[in-house]
């Protein structure tokens, strides 16, 4: 419910004034009649009309000085009100104003020039900025864009619709794919255990054909079999245990940091692959060659600190390319390679016949990573972890 001006006025400048002054009339008036009283009763003879007349002229002077207060009192409110009146009023004319320019807006009426705003009536700027925002309002209404009609509006909705339609579609078959995938990573996983299954059983027959009696020439087959048989076992096992490992970009490949050269000699691609792809991962040089003839040529044109060498190869094998690697160090004179051997004849036999051979250790496939970065820190203590730190 909206107050009349008239109660606002009385209640903001009348009201907040005169019940203070009226209590002090009050108080005045009860005090004189209170003084007359107490003449009158403590000195009745005494008491006379002029006495009367003085206090009630007191009692006239004090609410013509109670009326002047208030009057002053008013003024010095209604001074205050004004100026901050005035001072609103400013600050809307002057955002009217911008309003104004930004929408490009003419008043049908200019507005009075800053220095005849003291002159012009409170009311009539007020009519004045009204105005303008009137312009202001009817500018911006004809400028806005067309409400959207209940077509336009029901076609977004179909298109919106029809997009959340096709990203469900997609996330169908993005889900149907990864299940495709999974079910043919576990049908994977199961044929690579299976083909290690069997790879173990036919490289056991093969250990127990060799205890059996043969000739030599079928005992150097057998164990040319068991040989590859072991270089098939190793890929298997690192194909299982490691199936889920992505390879690593370039940018997180481990650098080069330390000075041990390794060569990897082995005929089996797969084989040679692997080691030394394990081997860099821990920060080695490594190079790798496929046969006994290759392995003595990078001997002539660079010095090794470690030689892996494969013992069953064509040609030439590793005992053979060992017996020559070492010849060409004795003619030389210089620092001797570790030759650390790589093969599936670990029992005693095997064993004294790659020593007497020239190599100093021997490495059974298959061999876990751990085995090979073993034979590294027996013989380099403290390489590859220095690598793997950095």
């Amino acid at each position: 419910m909206q107050r009349s001006p008239r109660e606002h006025f009385w209640n903001t400048l009348i009201w907040p004034l005169l019940w203070p002054l009226l209590l002090v009339q009050a108080a005045l008036v009860a005090l004189c009649v209170l003084v007359i009283w107490l003449l009158g009763w403590m000195s009745p003879g005494y008491a006379s009309w002029s006495a009367t007349l003085w206090l009630m002229l007191a009692l006239l002077v004090g609410s013509c000085l109670n009326v002047a207060a208030f009057l002053m009192l008013v003024r010095t409110r209604a001074k205050h009100k004004e100026t901050r009146l005035m001072q609103q009023l400013v600050e809307l004319e002057r955002h009217t104003q911008t309003l104004a320019n930004q929408q490009a807006v003419t008043p049908s009426d200019q507005a009075p020039a800053q220095g005849d705003l003291s002159a012009v009536l409170p009311i009539a700027r007020l009519a004045q900025a009204n105005r303008v925002l009137s312009s202001v309002a009817t500018s911006m209404t004809e400028h806005s864009p067309p409400p959207l009609t209940s077509q336009s509006a029901d076609d977004d909705a179909k298109r919106l619709l029809d997009d959340l339609h096709y990203e469900q579609q997609q996330v169908r078959q993005l889900l149907a794919g990864r299940d495709r995938a999974r079910e043919e990573s576990r049908l994977k996983s199961e044929y690579l255990g299976l083909l290690q299954r069997e790879a173990d059983g036919l490289f056991d027959h093969l250990n127990e054909q060799l205890t059996t009696q043969v000739s030599e020439d079928c005992r150097a087959n057998i164990l040319e079999v068991r040989e590859r048989v072991a270089d098939i076992r190793a890929l298997l096992m690192n194909l299982v245990e490691h199936r889920d490992v992505k390879t690593e970009d370039s940018a997180g490949a481990v650098p080069v940091t330390s000075a041990l050269r390794v060569l990897v000699v082995d005929d089996g691609p797969v084989n040679l692959m692997l080691a030394r792809q394990m081997l860099e991962n821990q920060g080695l040089y490594v190079e790798g060659v496929s046969s006994g003839e290759q392995a003595l040529e990078r001997q002539q044109q660079s010095f090794f600190d470690l030689v892996f060498m494969d013992i069953f190869m064509p040609t030439i094998s590793g005992l053979e390319t060992t017996r020559r690697w070492r010849e060409v160090e004795a003619t030389q004179g210089g620092r001797k390679s570790v030759l650390v051997a790589l093969t599936a004849n670990a029992d005693n036999t095997g064993r004294e016949e790659c020593l007497s051979a020239g190599l100093d250790d021997l490495l059974t496939k298959p061999y876990q990573p751990e085995a090979l970065l073993g034979v590294i820190n027996t013989w380099f203590p403290g390489t590859v972890g220095a690598a793997s730190d950095q």
